[in-house]
């Protein structure tokens, strides 16, 4: 029932959620039903999509109907389901929790990332320490647990057995699991693959891991009397594309040395640590001599030890055969040469118990061959190429660009990509690959991956769409929609009787023009321009309002002119009536930079008979920077701060029309103000002229204070009578065809 749904030109459309959580260092979604129907795809992304995690589809659904997705870093998380036209099952994502996460994660947004973990530990890929456990650490995988309503971080690895079929059994400590229940295990979180590419801890996290979420017990050995230990089996059988590698064991009471272990210390990218030899040992409250007992020692990168986090992880013989599994210790990177204890795989075997929920016997040894070694399986990618990929987004707007980003699976040596209508229109490489689009079309995209001997292609038809939709935008200072700031009118004059005019409009020193300037970057058209002027009753005449470019922050070469009638003030006792004036260019006006709107006043003035001025913002509240100017009588141009030392800001509001992709079409932007009010309120839209819009005044109890229709003789905008309404707060909310908008309004006389 939450979030949004945008219908796509093409058929289909996008579901959108934001969550937020003040302060916290990462989220994550948890669910307790969650159910993806053939088709659909789920995305979860931060707030600038430095970090998005997807698609998430049915192969991602689990029996047991409970679901989570790995952490977002900052304190925003974005979901967006795509549902293809033509699917008639529908999603079900129902959150039941969202993780806040305060500590143990690095915030590395804008900043250089700092790994959590010892700056001892040594990364897997440092050569020539790990150039022997390549396959190995293929298995190893960060483990991000739930228990109840905490998080915390451990370290396991995928096992083999001896029917050889790549079962995703999952080996780690029991007291990582302690507590867990059957719900919170499917909501585990398994991370293959997260590690440097090199030996140097990187700059920026590591983004390469690969997730699968959830998890059945299958058997464990208690902490306490035992050999502390848990056999996993994961929900989904670990994608070859994560290149998964099932670890051998050894179940016999002894370790040939040298070893390594390979974990996770502190929820960190991959590490190895090394030892030489291990001898029994009674850890504090387990089972008499269940443990090995393990000294690290340095090698040729460094000296690593173990952290938590670590907890879980498995040593290796000399033979890269898992040993036991890391219950705990003492070692740090400030004790190095304090030991740590594993769990024996020799107990774990067969000694916590006589049932198959106690020990690892009868789910590592399905085939009853009894063996007391068994080597590691590649349980990877070695099959024959198979090309697949996705384009994100796929629907963009001209000058658009989508990223290709490579799914292909198999043993691949080469690849070649064909991108009809874009720029490049081919590439090489397995990408990802950023393409532009220029011209409006519905075009094709392929790839084509071979693996030296045997070609596959993937033609995806009709697949990017470039479309030419134009938005149109009001623009106007922030002062305008400011809680805190009303609008004003101020004299010419610093004294009584004040019959010299006004500083923003006509005044008895007969300025010109004034104008505001406007900042700009992108390619656009000015259609209209709105201005809101204070007029003396029955006041009439022609005004215009002129375009600039701007030249060393200044106006300088005219690019536009429109003119039109001031509406005359109907009720002719009113000496203070206010009107919004409408200026349309036939012709829209191009611009590219920045640009300042001014407006052309009338050249006579008597005192007390023909006074026009534009309505400001109060000068406590404008911009901090000049962006009002006026043109003297001498053509001359000088800003408001240097004439009236103040930054007022003048109720100018060009509406600048430029090409906008899908997402932005639902979000025009509507200018309403004052705010806070006080007997009326102006409300702008840059609607098509032939569009309606129903307004709706509601108070905090939702009751229906005031409505009217906004219709194409009022050009888009409105004067809304707020005299009947009392002081307080209340929703302003429009609906058009293309949707809802709502704003908050305070009204204060």
């Amino acid at each position: 029932n939450s979030g949004t749904w945008t219908e796509l030109p093409e058929g289909g459309r996008i579901w959108q959620l934001q969550i937020k959580s003040p302060g916290a260092l990462a989220l994550g979604v948890y669910y307790d039903h969650f159910h993806l129907p053939v088709g659909g795809k789920l995305f979860l992304f931060n707030e600038d999509k430095t970090q998005i995690i997807g698609a998430f589809t049915w192969l991602n659904n689990d029996e047991s109907g409970v679901f989570a997705t790995e952490m977002i870093y900052g304190n925003i998380v974005n979901l967006e389901y795509f549902e293809p036209a033509g699917i008639i099952s529908k999603p079900i994502i129902h959150i039941n929790e969202v993780a806040y996460t305060y500590r143990g994660v690095t915030v590395h947004k804008n900043t250089t990332w700092t790994e959590p973990s010892g700056a001892c530990e040594i990364n897997i890929n440092c050569s020539p320490v790990g150039d022997n456990w390549q396959d190995e650490k293929k298995g190893i995988a960060r483990m991000y647990i739930k228990i109840g309503n905490g998080y915390y971080w451990c370290t396991g690895s995928l096992v083999n057995n001896t029917n050889q079929n790549c079962t995703p059994y999952f080996l780690s400590a029991y007291h990582c699991y302690e507590g867990a229940s059957a719900d919170d295990l499917n909501q585990w979180i398994f991370y293959f693959n997260y590690e440097s590419s090199g030996c140097t801890t990187p700059t920026d996290e590591p983004n390469n891991s690969n997730t699968t979420t959830g998890a059945s017990l299958k058997a464990a050995g208690n902490i306490s009397g035992g050999s502390d230990f848990i056999l996993l089996q994961l929900n989904q059988t670990v994608p070859v594309s994560y290149n998964p590698y099932m670890n051998g064991w050894n179940r016999a009471n002894s370790v040939t040395g040298p070893g390594v272990c390979i974990h996770h210390p502190a929820g960190s990218i991959k590490k190895i640590s090394t030892f030489n030899s291990a001898s029994s040992y009674t850890a504090p409250g387990s089972a008499s001599n269940a443990h090995w007992l393990v000294y690290w020692v340095s090698n040729d990168n460094g000296w690593g030890v173990t952290e938590g986090g670590s907890s879980g992880s498995p040593i290796f013989d000399a033979n890269s055969r898992i040993a036991g599994t890391l219950t705990g210790g003492s070692s740090y990177c400030t004790s190095q040469s304090d030991p740590d204890y594993y769990g024996k795989l020799y107990y774990h075997w067969n000694l916590n118990g006589s049932t198959a929920d106690t020990r690892l016997k009868d789910w590592l040894d399905p085939a009853g061959s009894n063996p007391v070694t068994l080597d590691g399986k590649n349980c990877g990618s070695t099959s024959s190429p198979v090309a697949n990929f996705v384009g994100n987004p796929t629907t963009v707007n001209v000058g658009g660009q989508v990223v290709f980003t490579n799914q292909s699976t198999g043993t691949i040596t080469s690849y070649s990509w064909s991108f009809a209508g874009g720029t490049p229109s081919t590439a090489t490489g397995v990408g990802p690959h950023t393409i532009t689009y220029n011209t409006a079309g519905v075009y094709n995209a392929s790839l084509t991956v071979t693996d030296g001997i045997t070609p596959n292609t993937l033609t995806e038809t009709n697949y990017i769409t470039v479309t030419n939709i134009i938005t149109c935008d009001t623009i106007y200072p922030a002062s305008f929609t400011s809680e805190t700031c009303n609008l004003a009118i101020y004299y010419a004059d610093v004294s009584s009787p004040y019959d010299s005019g006004f500083v923003s409009g006509q005044n008895a020193y007969l300025d010109k023009e004034k104008a505001m300037l406007y900042t700009w970057s992108t390619v656009g058209t000015i259609s209209d321009v709105f201005v809101m002027y204070g007029l003396k009753a029955g006041t009439t005449g022609n005004t215009s309002v002129k375009i600039y470019n701007s030249s060393s922050g200044v106006p300088g070469s005219l690019i536009g002119t429109s003119a039109t009638i001031v509406k005359s003030a109907i009720d002719t006792t009113n000496q203070g009536v206010n009107y919004h004036n409408k200026y349309h260019f036939t012709t829209p006006v191009n611009i590219s930079s920045d640009f300042f709107v001014s407006v052309v006043l009338p050249t006579t003035f008597t005192s007390g008979t023909n006074e026009l001025a534009i309505w400001s913002s109060q000068y406590t509240c404008s911009s901090t920077s000049s962006l009002a100017y006026e043109l003297w009588s001498n053509n001359t141009w000088y800003s408001f701060s240097t004439v009236y030392e103040t930054n007022i800001d003048l109720a100018i509001f060009p509406i600048v029309c430029s090409q906008a992709g899908i997402s932005e079409i639902e979000n025009t932007p509507v200018s309403v103000f004052p705010n806070p009010a006080g007997n009326e309120i102006f409300i702008i839209m840059p609607y098509p002229a032939s569009e309606k819009v129903n307004i709706s005044i509601i108070d905090i109890y939702g009751k229906l204070c005031k409505q009217i229709e906004i219709s194409s003789n009022m050009e888009g905008s409105a004067k809304i009578d707020l005299s009947g309404l009392s002081n307080g707060i209340y929703l302003l909310q429009g609906q058009s065809a293309r949707g809802k908008f709502i704003e908050k309004i305070s009204v204060i006389k």
